[in-house]
């Protein structure tokens, strides 16, 4: 499904061979990065208590939302004007980089400072791990969208591969010698996400005379514009699957969100999939919504269609083996819990993979005023609803919210696309973004 759905919609909007490679490069890196945490996380379920668990389940929430702000949204902006860009393509990334290297420096010592004065649960050594990780994991977030925009599945792959190497050697030696704790674990996920991005300066280090001169206030200002919708975007989404871990820690405590964090494992799997189909597929997108828009309605209804073939009986399927699924997973502990929580999320995890591609259609278009606002009120909906649910029904009200937002978000991004892209939509102004002038 992986290489097929993509390659449909590569068939139509872009040349196959390429868009194929693409396609393929995305899914061994994402595999090798995604895969390599989900797996780990799978092996320290087993090695930790419950009430650990839950902890650091709760830590990577937040540093996925933190790393979302210190992102500033550069990493679908530098998707959507490398695609476009008539100019080299390594000096379009680099000046972005350089410019939103600010945004993270900030976010990150913010987020340290913050997690030092605010009282908090943990200890001095796993809040300067998790700062640690959250900066080298947003430093390493740009290059991974700067190796999409560019097209060079390449140097995505092989920066992923190192880190999840890493991850998972350190994942098992804690295994083998008992000794797995939140700090050990965040330790590995620091380690991990160092040696990423070292091996992305790296393979980035070409033509830095191309930047070297320093970019103008104004340029840097008008860059943070243009990326401000894709940060709403990208945030908005991002708490909407992370705000029922956040809850269900706040209102149960950590034992409770232990189960549906498992059980969340395997939505983070399936998310790779949903997450190369919108990587391979974006940059046609975005030179399609410039050039040929009239056919994004006919080519999203089809994907979706037959994308629905497959995730849904699927879906069923996974339901009904939900506590053997579990259990073989997380081991015996989980079974009746997580399992209960699977089964809940199957719904939401089928349209999550629907979603990729009215995610695609979305975020690469250029006008985003509507899409934040629906955003915005879908996001509204699924924080109510989480926390209402978490407090009254555990981490089954936890899984029920997020299933049922997925189904509110895919059928309102769905009208909406319906709306501004079949045939007898009201006629729209088109017209290329600006992208940030040369030197």
């Amino acid at each position: 499904m992986v290489r097929a759905l993509p390659s449909y919609l590569i068939s139509r909007l872009g040349r196959p061979a390429p868009r194929l490679r693409l396609a393929a490069g995305l899914a061994l890196g994402q595999a090798a990065g995604r895969g390599a945490l989900a797996i780990a996380l799978l092996i320290l379920v087993r090695h930790l208590t419950p009430e650990e668990f839950g902890d650091l389940a709760l830590v990577l929430a937040v540093v996925g939302i933190l790393m979302t702000v210190a992102d500033a949204g550069f990493g679908r902006l530098i998707v959507r004007d490398v695609a476009r860009s008539t100019r080299d393509s390594t000096t379009v990334v680099q000046e972005l980089l350089r410019v939103r290297l600010a945004g993270v420096v900030v976010v990150v010592a913010g987020s340290g400072v913050a997690l030092v004065i605010l009282p908090a649960p943990f200890s001095g050594q796993i809040v300067a791990l998790t700062v640690a990780y959250l900066a080298f994991e947003a430093l390493a977030f740009g290059f991974e969208n700067a190796s999409v925009g560019a097209e060079r599945p390449g140097r995505f792959v092989a920066a992923q591969s190192l880190a999840a190497v890493t991850l998972l050697t350190g994942a098992v030696v804690l295994a083998l010698t008992e000794t797995a704790s939140v700090g050990h674990a965040l330790a590995i996920l620091a380690g991990a996400s160092t040696l990423k991005v070292c091996a992305h300066v790296f393979l980035w280090r070409a033509k830095p005379h191309a930047v070297r001169a320093a970019i103008s206030r104004s340029r840097a200002v008008e860059a943070y514009r243009q990326a401000l919708p894709f940060l709403g975007l990208t945030l908005l989404a991002t708490v909407y699957y992370r705000i029922g871990v956040v809850a269900l820690h706040a209102v149960q405590g950590a034992r409770e969100t232990a189960s549906y964090a498992a059980a969340l494992r395997v939505v983070d799997a399936v998310a790779i999939v949903a997450g190369v189909t919108f990587s391979a597929i974006s940059p046609a997108l975005s030179r399609a919504h410039r050039d040929r828009s009239d056919s994004i309605w006919v080519v999203w209804k089809r994907s979706v269609a037959k994308c629905a073939a497959i995730v849904l009986p699927l879906a069923v399927i996974g339901a009904v083996v939900a506590p053997v699924l579990a259990r073989v997973l997380f081991g015996e502990a989980y079974e009746q819990s997580a399992g209960d929580d699977l089964r809940l999320l199957m719904p939401g995890i089928a349209i999550m993979v629907l979603q990729s591609f009215s995610a695609a259609v979305v975020f690469m278009a250029d006008d985003h005023r509507n899409v934040l606002r629906l955003t915005a009120f879908n996001v509204g909906a699924c924080v109510v609803a989480s926390i209402g649910l978490s407090a009254a029904y555990g981490s089954a009200g936890a899984a029920v919210s997020l299933s049922a937002a997925e189904l509110l978000s895919f059928t309102s991004f769905a009208l909406l696309i319906r709306h501004n892209y079949r045939a007898d939509a009201p006629a729209r102004q088109r017209s290329a973004p600006p992208v940030v002038p040369p030197p």
